[in-house]
């Protein structure tokens, strides 16, 4: 199982072009695929970005998580209105079906003369080989560290409590045969699942030494050095060996300096199964570096 997550900045290159076959080919071969900075009729160059990749990747089952959703309608002159949404967010394809999907806007507080924008978490409940697996798709805040501090705990509240609150339909003591809810036809497929494994993605604007890395992944123990607990989730390139400040997945950009803040986490029972991980430092389609990880298939519990 190939995971690879990339901040696309639009499709916009480090060229100034706006490129999404050249974002395609940098991350063909994925079988889970988690973009950010997905726009869909945000200006009229980029156009729907979400049909788009549909296109260059047909083979793929997709969901789209609207983070930021305003008005573009006109009115012609004769009244009649041609309503138009102008939006961008994070966009999820999958080799193989996605059961259910959900979306979390996460908290934001205005800063005084600066832009700040609405974050999400995006949810895909992927029916993979090896069993059903949760996978996060996020864009954590670019701007203040206080406030990706709130998105991480309520992100992970999320991965925590999910499987106890069940799936999107519940109907326990209910068999497939006879599931039937109030209003809601018969499902013509099994019933959707909310697992225990999960793979969390994204842009997360935080450096491995920051206090929101840590709360991910746990402190390092001055006697056992850094360990995968059960109780965090696990950052797939420590996994492999590489030391937490290896690697850079946001190049040094106008005042902006170089780091790695773009991160593949798994839970505890996925660390057996991560073979491989790597920053491709060779992508130019944005002004963020795509993280790769591939999963020995057939171990997600």
């Amino acid at each position: 199982m190939l995971v690879v997550t990339y901040n696309i900045q639009w499709g916009m290159g480090r060229d100034g072009i706006v490129d999404l076959e050249r974002i395609a080919r940098t991350i063909e071969g994925a079988d889970l695929i988690a973009l950010q900075e997905v726009e869909r009729g945000w200006r009229p160059e980029t156009g729907d970005q979400v049909a788009r990749f549909a296109e260059l990747f047909p083979r793929h089952h997709w969901v789209y998580g609207v983070a930021v959703d305003i008005d573009g309608s006109e009115v012609a002159a004769d009244g009649r209105v041609h309503t138009h949404r102008r939006q961008y967010g994070n966009l999820i394809l999958s080799r193989w079906p996605i059961a259910s999907t959900r979306s979390w806007p996460l908290t934001k507080y205005p800063v005084h003369q600066r832009m700040n924008d609405q974050s999400i978490l995006l949810e895909a409940v992927i029916e993979a080989p090896g069993g059903d697996l949760r996978f996060y798709n996020t864009h954590l805040n670019y701007l203040s560290q206080d406030q990706r501090r709130i998105q991480v705990e309520e992100v992970l509240k999320v991965l925590r409590e999910a499987p106890l609150q069940g799936p999107v339909i519940v109907a326990d003591g209910l068999d497939d045969a006879t599931f039937r809810l109030d209003g809601v036809p018969a499902l013509d497929r099994r019933r959707p699942t909310m697992p225990a494994t999960a793979i969390l993605v994204g842009d997360f604007n935080t450096w491995t030494s920051s206090p929101e890395y840590r709360r991910i992944v746990g402190d390092r123990d001055p006697n056992y050095g850094f360990m995968h607990g059960a109780d965090r989730l696990a950052d797939t390139l420590t996994v492999c060996g590489f030391s937490e400040t290896a690697g850079i997945t946001y190049p040094a950009k106008g005042e902006d300096v170089a780091q790695r803040i773009d991160y593949c986490f798994v839970t505890y029972d996925l660390v057996p199964a991560v073979k491989r991980a790597w920053i491709d430092e060779a992508a130019d389609g944005s002004d963020h570096q795509p993280v790769w990880a591939e999963l020995v298939p057939g171990k997600p519990a």
